[in-house]
This record gives C-alpha cells, sequence and structure tokens, in this order.
C-alpha cells in the first residue's frame, strides 16, 4: 500500500466477491438506484472486474 493510502474500502458482493475497492463511492448504492452486475472479468490472479448497470 502507498504511504498516503489511509482507509482501504471493502466491498462485499454477497453470493459474488469480497473486494477492496479503488473506485469512486457513493455512501449507499440506495443514491444512485438498482444495480445489476452484467459481467465479471478476470484480470489475472487475483484480480477481477465488475462491470455494473444502473437500472431504474
Amino acid at each position: 500500500m502507498p504511504p498516503e493510502v489511509q482507509d482501504v474500502r471493502i466491498v462485499d458482493i454477497v453470493g459474488l466477491d469480497t473486494q477492496a475497492d479503488g473506485g469512486t463511492h457513493v455512501g449507499s448504492t440506495k443514491q444512485i438506484g438498482r444495480i445489476t452486475v452484467a459481467k465479471v472479468e478476470n484480470k489475472g490472479r487475483g484480480f477481477r472486474r465488475l462491470r455494473i448497470k444502473i437500472t431504474d
């Protein structure tokens, strides 16, 4: 971890995965509406990328 990183956010998507998250954050997914997982990409050993869709 770089020394300037103070906090690490862990995201647990029940039934799918638990990962450290470096993306843009909202306080709650209620702020953006319903999301669905559109695609899970394997980016190498121990790395995954989730593609999500935001729906009404």
